[in-house]
């Protein structure tokens, strides 16, 4: 492989400008209305971790779950935590991403103008700074959102330290080449921990380096590998933890797999492409079951496949031209070798998965264009007639993106499409200031499985010491004093019975035709209106739990408890078993008990469920166990029943009925 040099351009006060207008413009569409943004489950779900990382609680050494059951590096909760350590308030943490994305949009100038030219760099710039998908893809806390700029500064560093530095031998690299040498792998490990995506860019990193493996200084190199180790560490240990306990999480999440079903070949990943380059085909994304709707309200203008076709052209004048062949590699690998990759369905193909390719079409399109802007005639003339068409159609991309923010936040979008906008989140939690206690009326109640549960311990992260979820029915809570209920708009009418719906609610409205959020507020807890409980001397089990009483009433067995604080991560099922004097179980009703992460100190809970064989048991048995996963599937891990001396007793509590 010839280790021919590469051409540079210096920057001139004009260039800055030019930056600065670049800038300007990415900052513009992407901090504009910073309130039209998703806050939903994943965006939660890192919040919470970096929130209780700032909160000391934790130092996690993965992330959140990956879709395919293995869990992400922990990388972005340790970004993440930079800005809830100034404020706990999430629209802050989305500013962060907003900001570092035109941090990213600044990077491709600099790798454009330095290796192609300031046209390229205008161009190119420009063109990522109103792309609507980049835009998309800049504006939440998403771990897709913002690996991109460090994989923009890592090829940077790469490009400046391995491709400028003299040959071995041939001249003395400077400092700043060596230490780019250094920080361009574990900047580029930064990035692709944070969503596993970028990992097929691997090759384009590889290139780089070995491409101008002659340049290599063994000192940077010594320092880049012990920092890369130090970049992996924390998720080294982390994954050896979790196949420790579940030695079969890998296995298991390749056989789920589409490849382990047979690999289908088909153009999905091109066309994602296409849409990424063009900004075509944004409704399917945010609004995937009203796209027509969309596309009538806001049209987006047929001139954007140009923007495609010089991408094209970008290509060809790549592959031709003698001074870009060098690079051509590198930049080619990284525009095409993910979606060549997926054409080959061994996964789910999303268009957020070359998000980070996003950037080289951009590019790609500036380079056409310069090079387009040379062959007109009229010279000058020409090529700034040029220019200015182009530079329009990208003006009617970031108009059409402002038209269809309007649309995304004053129109009710049907799931799985564009969630409600986080300002009116925030103008809920403006109505809870002043409850330290808040119940959550929702769906579901797993901080993994259902979005309000984590949602809401987030947003009211400073105002509320307890902020816990309970489902449409089998579950009442019980607080010690003032409290605040939520009724998020995926609860039905009349959730737990109605225990919690009295009176007349404030209502928070979201968009025009969706449901609202439902305020109530309680100076005290409600009192149960259903059968009388038989009070029992307290039987304490050992996860923080204490049995309290029972009832067997209309074919359902009601229990009552005292709470302890919860822990996030334990959680339990409970079993309530029913036998006659021979010994014979006649009933029994096993579910998941009310998840420790909503647990409060002092809390009283009434969990029921329905039951057969009340009429001729004699005694009641209750449990609370865990079903083993990993090296322990198939196994129950019963939680300890305790004697009066803090001692473990059994594992059930036997109540007589007679």
């Amino acid at each position: 492989m010839t280790d021919t040099s590469v051409r540079t351009h210096s920057i001139t006060r004009r260039d800055g400008l030019t930056l600065l207008i670049i800038l300007f413009v990415a900052g513009l569409l992407r901090l504009g209305q910073p309130g039209i943004v998703e806050f939903f489950h994943d965006e939660a779900m890192l919040s919470s971790m970096a929130q209780q990382m700032v909160d000391g609680t934790s130092f996690p050494l993965t992330g959140i779950n990956s879709s395919t059951g293995i869990p992400n590096p922990p990388i972005n909760v340790y970004l993440m935590a930079l800005p809830y350590a100034l404020s706990s308030d999430p629209q802050i943490a989305t500013i962060f991403i907003m900001l570092l994305n035109v941090i990213g949009v600044g990077l491709l100038w600099l790798i454009a103008h330095r290796y192609f030219g300031k046209t390229t760099a205008l161009v190119a710039g420009l063109t990522y700074a109103v792309s609507p998908w980049a835009i998309l893809y800049s504006r939440k806390i998403w771990a897709q959102d913002f690996h991109t700029p460090f994989l923009l500064l890592a090829l940077l560093l790469g490009l400046y330290g391995f491709w400028e530095a003299p040959k071995r031998g041939d001249g003395q690299a400077s400092g700043w080449q060596i230490m780019a040498q250094a920080l361009c792998v574990p900047i580029m490990l930064i990035g692709m921990q944070i969503h596993f995506a970028a990992w097929a860019l691997v090759p384009m990193y590889v290139l780089l380096i070995v491409m101008r493996h002659r340049r290599v200084r063994w000192g940077a190199l010594a320092a880049s590998v012990i920092l890369s180790i130090l970049v992996m560490l924390p998720y080294g240990l982390g994954l050896a933890q979790t196949l420790q306990a579940d030695p079969t999480r890998v296995s298991d999440a390749a056989e789920r797999s589409s490849a382990a079903e047979g690999l289908a070949f088909d153009d999905t990943s091109l066309e994602a492409v296409i849409a990424l380059t063009t900004g075509y085909g944004l409704e399917t994304w945010v609004a995937p079951n009203q796209t027509d709707d969309m596309l009538a309200a806001v049209p987006p203008p047929a001139l954007w496949w140009l923007i495609g076709a010089a991408a094209l052209l970008g290509i060809g004048v790549m592959l031709l031209r003698p001074h870009m062949r060098p690079l051509a590699p590198i930049i080619l690998t990284w525009a095409l070798l993910p979606p060549l990759a997926l054409i080959p369905n061994w996964t789910p193909v999303y268009p957020h998965y070359f998000i980070g390719s996003i950037p080289a079409y951009m590019l790609l399109a500036g380079i056409g264009v310069a090079w387009l802007s040379r062959q007109v005639p009229l010279k000058q003339l020409g090529r700034a007639m040029l220019l200015a068409a182009f530079i329009l159609i990208l003006v009617t991309q970031g108009l059409w993106w402002r038209g269809a923010l309007r649309y995304l936040d004053q129109n009710a979008i049907k799931p799985p499409g564009f969630s409600v906008p986080l300002h009116y989140l925030a103008d809920v939690r403006d109505g809870l200031a002043g409850y330290d206690d808040v119940v959550v009326l929702s769906y579901g109640m797993s901080w993994s499985l259902h979005h309000e549960s984590v949602v809401w311990p987030v947003m009211l992260h400073d105002q509320a010491q307890c902020v816990r979820t309970l489902v449409p029915d089998g579950y009442a809570v019980f607080p010690d004093g003032t409290f605040a209920v939520l009724k998020a708009p995926d609860a039905p009418d009349n959730p737990v019975r109605g225990l919690y719906t009295t009176g007349t609610p404030v209502i928070y409205p979201t968009r025009p035709g969706e449901t609202p959020y439902e305020v109530y507020t309680f100076d005290s807890a409600p009192v149960w209106d259903g059968p009388e409980l038989t009070r029992l001397q307290p039987i304490q089990f050992d996860i923080g739990a204490t049995l309290t009483g029972y009832a067997l009433d209309a074919g359902q067995v009601y229990l009552a408890w005292q709470l302890s604080d919860g822990h996030d991560d334990t959680n339990y099922q409970y079993s309530a078993q029913l036998f006659d004097d021979n010994g014979g179980r006649v009933g029994q009703y096993d579910t998941v008990f009310w998840q420790q992460r909503h647990w409060c100190a002092g809390d009283r809970l009434l969990t029921w469920g329905p039951v057969n064989g009340s009429e001729t048991a004699s005694e009641l048995q209750v449990s609370l166990y865990q079903i083993g996963t990993g090296s322990q599937a198939g196994q129950f891990l019963n939680a300890n029943v305790l004697d009066a001396a803090g001692a473990p007793s059994g594992q059930y509590a036997i109540i007589p009925l007679r």
